[in-house]
């Protein structure tokens, strides 16, 4: 059992029961014994998926961002464990897995003084710490034949998926990314945070190819862009109304080279999403469910990240962000090939 990890052993208190209807929470798995032992035995009794969630924004605040995204997961649970079981999708295939342990990180970062020079720089050595909880809980996963959903979070968790996916796939040329993101959080290596997650996987060797889809042309320095043009492994599209003539290029660029490819999605990249960095003009939330079908039927995905979802006091926020997840989460689930 990986250290900092929560596993599940009961889902009913998320459950609202009905007579007569089976709920998606009473269909998904459970790990046996609760021991990572056994995903490979879910595996071979039909188990594909491994739902998962990072609860913190400690990356967010080390990118000078601010928090909430800690509590998007949990809205995430308490929609889609209440969805319908039905002809349409049984949950059976789904283990519902648990969530990387934050508490104390979540805490420790809480009660460093904003005064301090050291702020950023002790939030970062948080991020790193929360680096090392995560990827040994992907490698795993991966590893027993499984697909991580993983819900967050900050986007500072690209890098240990991507980190954990090399190493539980044997895929030692990295992992190919297409993320579709306002934001191509590939700033400099100045220590960890939501803004350099794929630029630390892609010169630390766990991102061969990558591919960013919906950037804002205002919202991404000239140094980045600059240093994105300069690397082959790199590309992207600015943002332009419709997502569906640039995935395309997309899966051209990354089928170029052998290896498996995964889905990355900041739900700033969806119009007026309560995000992390909120976003005006993106693409909408059917755009984006396209995106993860067209995707999902073309590459089967070695994973889905769903990232930076901000969740306030504000009750309907908390719903948008808990469905938006819920359904992203169904798509991709439906849609993957057999």
């Amino acid at each position: 059992m990986p250290e900092y990890f929560k596993v599940f052993r009961s889902l009913d208190p998320l459950v609202n029961h009905r007579k007569g209807e089976v709920k998606l929470g009473e269909r998904f798995q459970l790990l046996k014994d609760g021991q990572f032992s056994s995903l490979q035995k879910h595996r071979r009794s039909g188990v594909r998926f491994a739902l998962l969630g990072i609860p913190e924004s400690i990356g967010i605040q080390a990118n000078h961002g601010v928090s909430g995204a800690e509590n998007s997961w949990e809205q995430c649970l308490r929609q889609l464990l209440n969805h319908q079981s039905n002809r349409y999708l049984d949950g059976a295939s789904v283990l519902c897995l648990g969530q990387v342990e934050t508490k104390d990180l979540q805490q420790r970062a809480l009660e460093l003084n904003q005064s301090d020079r050291q702020y950023f720089t002790k939030l970062r050595s948080l991020c790193q710490e929360l680096d090392q909880r995560v990827a040994p809980v992907i490698a795993q996963i991966s590893a027993a034949g499984l697909i991580p959903i993983v819900v967050g979070g900050g986007h500072n968790n690209s890098y240990p998926i991507l980190k954990g996916l090399t190493k539980g796939l044997s895929s030692f040329q990295g992992i190919n990314c297409i993320n579709l993101d306002a934001h191509a959080d590939f700033r400099p290596l100045e220590g960890r945070h939501s803004g350099n997650g794929f630029s630390y996987a892609f010169y630390q060797g766990y991102l061969q190819r990558y591919f960013v889809i919906g950037l804002n042309a205002h919202a991404n320095s000239e140094s980045m862009l600059k240093n994105m043009d300069l690397e082959e492994g790199v590309d992207y599209e600015i943002y332009q109304p419709g997502v569906g003539p640039q995935i395309p290029k997309a899966l051209t660029f990354v089928s170029q080279v052998k290896g498996p490819t995964g889905i990355e999605i900041d739900l700033d990249v969806i119009s007026f999403m309560p995000a992390s960095a909120f976003n005006t003009s993106g693409f909408s939330l059917d755009q984006v469910r396209l995106f993860i079908r067209s995707i999902s039927k073309e590459l089967k995905p070695a994973y889905l990240h769903l990232a930076e979802g901000q969740v306030t006091e504000n009750h309907r926020d908390d719903l948008i962000i808990g469905k938006t997840l819920s359904t992203l989460v169904l798509d991709f689930i439906k849609h993957y090939p057999l």
